[in-house]
């Protein structure tokens, strides 16, 4: 079976070790462009206040890098008392180098899943601060919000698409039997470049959360199957469920 994998050019080599006694053939494409935006007076008083927040939630690991790096900068120890928060383990493996007590979601890796995480703790007279990149979701904010917690947050990076890289996915799913998909945002960029093909296409879209399943299904796309996060071990588990 052969699987197209979009992924950073950083990550594949992890990727590839991770699914190497999986029997499949893996296609990779790095379609990512990111960049580190520069530290703002607003981005710097976030920093500064750190201490003032309950819980800091990183949404990737270019959040939390950016976020390790202020900490070098502004705290001579890390503040206490606050619950450093991650959506999964490879972001968490970034926090926690820099011995940081780092909290994911043992499955899911959403922000629905790490809402569900701290839900109990939450102090309605509380902070939290959001690392993550331009036009990220919105989701874990709202929802904070509307249980009254103050949110705050650092837009510190800016993604973009590498619009030949898309192409490059296409042509791959032409000959592959399934397309791994973590990430809503890429998903619609695949669509809105080549919606024809992608909804006709006759390979299986297997997607990392219920939420890319909702997603899926409103693009009216066939072939769905959800694995149980959007780790490497989720995919093989996947890889495993469906050569059965």
């Amino acid at each position: 079976m052969r699987v197209v994998i979009p992924k950073a050019a950083s990550e594949q080599s992890r990727w590839q070790a991770q699914l190497a006694d999986s029997g499949a053939e893996l296609a990779f494409a790095d379609p990512w462009q990111i960049d580190v935006l520069p530290e703002t007076a607003t981005m710097r008083s976030e920093w500064l206040n750190l201490d003032l927040n309950f819980a800091v939630f990183c949404v990737s690991p270019t959040a939390a890098k950016v976020l390790v790096e202020a900490l070098d900068q502004y705290w001579p120890m890390p503040p206490i008392k606050v619950r450093w928060l991650c959506n999964g383990p490879r972001t968490a493996s970034v926090l926690q180098k820099a011995g940081l007590n780092a909290e994911y979601p043992e499955t899911g890796h959403t922000s629905e899943d790490v809402y569900a995480l701290i839900r109990s703790a939450i102090n309605q007279t509380g902070r939290c601060l959001i690392v993550r990149g331009e036009d990220g979701r919105d989701w874990l904010s709202h929802k904070l919000q509307q249980q009254g917690v103050k949110v705050a947050l650092v837009d510190c990076y800016r993604r973009a698409i590498n619009t030949a890289a898309l192409e490059q996915m296409a042509e791959q799913a032409r000959h592959a039997q399934a397309l791994w998909l973590s990430s809503e945002y890429l998903g619609e960029q695949l669509i809105d470049n080549n919606g024809p093909f992608w909804r006709s296409w006759n390979g299986q879209w297997w997607l990392s959360s219920g939420r890319l399943v909702d997603w899926a299904k409103q693009h009216k796309l066939n072939n769905i199957k959800q694995a149980n996060g959007a780790t490497p071990q989720a995919l093989a588990q996947l890889l495993c469920a469906v050569s059965k």
